[in-house]
């Protein structure tokens, strides 16, 4: 998401994603981390002074770590010349802002997977004038201001949510992540009678995603919802006359495929 320079997971570093200073990591497998470093050579490479901040869960940390030097070491570097990149451990369900983003904020939430995994919200910040103090004019907001009274208050507004992957249950688990103008979520799994595959193999399926729409129907706040890491035995094709079979009609223009 260039517009937030913010990137959820880093399977693959295209060089797009070189100017991105923001990456999380939801959960350590290969297809969501293994590209990290690569991301983080390439920035030197180019030139790029600023350190990413990488953000892991707290649960993985000191493996990413492991990982990350014996890597290095694989490639040669030395102990001497050998640096971490800026790894941030972040638990579940605490706010901050983004390292180079002030006006954006991260809030992370576990979700079930065969491993660790985290997804999270973006938040956008600003602060807007309290409510009564609508109608004031400048000259007594002014007054006010001098009086040391706090005329405004924080606002947080959900812009977007993603889970990484995980079962089907997280969705209504967590199901304030359907507040945000995007949600991007898997939906691993599409054909009737895999369900169980799904629930074995840490994957949701699209029966719970429609089974979350219609639990939460009005609650659903979402502009569009996302969906993506289909299983790659499945044609394009498929995948779109899935979605556009079994997705309910009222949601049918919110949720599209990432292919």
């Amino acid at each position: 998401m260039p517009e937030l320079d913010f990137c959820i997971d880093m399977g693959e570093c295209p060089l797009s994603a070189t100017p991105i200073n923001h990456v999380f990591l939801t959960h350590a497998h290969g297809d969501h981390a293994r590209c990290l470093m690569r991301h983080h050579s390439l920035r030197k490479m180019m030139g790029v002074e600023r350190d990413s901040a990488y953000y892991v869960p707290e649960s993985i940390y000191e493996g990413a770590k492991a990982w990350i030097k014996a890597e290095a070491m694989f490639e040669g570097v030395s102990e001497a010349k050998f640096r971490y990149p800026q790894i941030v451990p972040v638990s579940a369900h605490k706010r901050f802002f983004l390292e180079y983003r002030k006006d954006l904020a991260l809030e992370t939430f576990e979700v079930k997977h065969s491993v660790p995994t985290m997804g999270g919200t973006l938040y956008f910040y600003k602060r807007k004038l309290k409510d009564e103090f609508l109608g004031k004019t400048p000259a007594e907001l002014i007054e006010l201001r001098k009086q040391n009274v706090e005329i405004t208050r924080e606002v947080y507004e959900p812009l977007v949510s993603f889970t990484g992957d995980c079962l089907g249950e997280s969705l209504l688990q967590n199901k304030e992540i359907f507040k945000s103008k995007v949600l991007i979520t898997e939906c691993t799994f599409l054909d009737d009678g895999e369900e169980q595959m799904a629930h074995q193999k840490g994957h949701t399926h699209i029966a719970d995603i429609v089974h979350a729409l219609n639990e939460l129907d009005g609650e659903v706040e979402c502009d569009k919802i996302i969906l993506n890491h289909f299983s790659m035995k499945y044609a394009e094709k498929h995948i779109r006359e899935k979605i556009a079979q079994v997705i309910p009609e009222k949601f049918s223009e919110k949720v599209v495929a990432l292919l």
